[in-house]
């Protein structure tokens, strides 16, 4: 695999999609220490952060453009910062629609410097799920005057034996890859996607 995490799994996975049960036990192998959180309702969410060195204007920026997305997230992406604005982030580019990436998603609500929350599908190894939606919130808090934390939720997750396998499959994804990547491009620079960094710092559970 070219890298760790999501964007490492979505390229191995996009290569390998005919071998799916094979897929689907890499995965698991590789989230066997994680431990399911719930919310106050008894709602199961994925709760993380991470602290960046850089002022709360500079995060958002990552987040307020297609190119702030680029630097980050994904190589490619469609992004209208609008409430129901199309928010695709392309892991895989040129690969035929319905396996590039998070497709189909949309921007619910934000507030600059604030928040932003998104829909957010299964990737393809999941096919039965993909055809649902889970939503994402990101929120920046200002921790001094060139430093941020952001604290991130995953959440509306179902029950049964898929909803667990994609629920595993992105705790590594987000707190191992895109946080410490969103991170490294506020501290470090964009991310080379030819050549991504590997082995960032994890975002923390809350």
């Amino acid at each position: 695999m070219q890298s760790r995490g999501y964007f490492g799994f979505y390229q191995y996975c996009h290569m390998k999609k005919s071998s799916t049960p094979a897929l689907l036990l890499l995965v698991a192998i590789y989230v066997i220490a994680t431990t399911i959180t719930f919310g106050q309702a008894g709602e199961r969410a994925i709760s993380l952060s991470i602290d960046i060195s850089a002022p709360i204007d500079s995060v958002w920026s990552r987040f307020s453009s297609a190119a702030g997305i680029r630097k980050f997230f994904a190589p490619s992406c469609v992004w209208e910062l609008t409430t129901l604005g199309k928010a695709e982030i392309l892991f895989a580019p040129q690969a035929p629609a319905g396996q590039r990436g998070a497709e189909n998603n949309v921007i619910m609500a934000f507030q600059p410097n604030e928040m932003i929350s998104l829909s957010w599908d299964a990737p393809p190894i999941f096919p039965e799920i993909r055809k649902q939606r889970t939503y994402v919130i990101f929120r920046f808090q200002k921790a001094g005057e060139r430093k941020t934390t952001v604290l991130f939720t995953h959440t509306g997750f179902g029950s049964g034996t898929d909803w667990d396998a994609v629920y595993n499959y992105f705790i590594p994804a987000w707190s191992s890859v895109v946080l410490p990547r969103l991170k490294y491009s506020c501290e470090v620079g964009p991310i080379d996607w030819a050549n991504p960094p590997e082995d960032l710092a994890a975002a923390q559970r809350r």
